[in-house]
Order: C-alpha cells, then structure tokens, then sequence
C-alpha cells in the first residue's frame, strides 16, 4: 500500500548528481535516493550534517535558495485510488468515490492524511469498528480530534 508522498528531486549544476527525497503528508522523509552520480567526501559531509539533512519537508524548502542546485518538486497523488488503498477497508466503493469526488483537494490531501490518526484511535478503541470509506468521508472524521479520546 503506497501512500501519497510529495518528490523532491535535485539535480547538481555544477556535478553530476541526481538525488530525490520522498515525503509523507506530515511531512516527513520516507525514502533518499541517489539517482545518478556518487557522493563525495565533500558532499557526505555537507548532506548529513544533522542540522542540514531534510528528514522534514520544510528543511528541504530552503535549497531552493541554493545556486549550484535545480530542484523540481512533485506534488502527491490525491487520487480515489490512493484514498482506497490507503484507507484499506473495500466496502461500498462507488459510495466512497463518489463522496471522494466531491472533496476538493485540500480536503483530499487532509482525509487521506488523517487516516493514519484515525487508524490509531481505532487501535486504542478496540471494541470500535472502522467506518466504511463513505462514511469517513462524508462526515468528515479527518476532522476530528482523536488525541483527546
């Protein structure tokens, strides 16, 4: 099941490196590729340094401000397809896309990102069945404050 990741690719000006990292909707790194080229001692000890490496997707912003860098940003699949892998219980899928057509897409990006948290309040609500994609979407659960139950 493969969530919905924004890409970042950058590409050296001056060396041949191609490198691409892969975030989740919280922001986080998930995946660094090297695509092309190799890392040098000069750039191994630039890239991981802790206070540079961009295990968020806001440290990463800030390369754009970096000359000897072209960076291309991907934006996250927010297909139903995503929605329904992700949300992984297959029930009354013509109900659920329609309703999914219906979001617009920061309502999109925000329901698939709040499966996780709903996911984890049912872990902890043990006797609570999941609700079927519809209903998750329809009544807006993504907006609800799981922490607090």
């Amino acid at each position: 099941m493969e969530a919905p990741r924004t890409i970042y690719t950058v590409k050296g000006k001056n060396t041949p490196m191609l490198w691409e990292f892969r975030y989740d909707l919280e922001g986080y790194l998930t995946d660094f590729k090297i695509l092309e080229g190799r890392l040098n001692e000069r750039q191994i000890k630039w890239l991981f340094t802790p206070i540079r490496f961009p295990y968020r997707e806001a440290s990463i912003r800030s390369w754009k401000a970096i000359k000897n860098f072209e960076m291309t940003i991907g934006r996250p699949e927010l297909t139903f397809g995503v929605f329904w892998n992700t949300y992984n219980y297959k029930v009354k899928k013509v109900v659920a896309q329609r309703a999914w057509e219906r979001l617009s897409q920061s309502d999109k990006m925000n329901a698939i990102a709040g499966i996780k948290k709903y996911d984890g309040f049912l872990q902890r609500k043990v006797s609570q069945a999941k609700a079927n994609p519809a209903t998750y979407l329809n009544q807006r659960y993504w907006e609800d404050s799981y922490g607090s139950i």
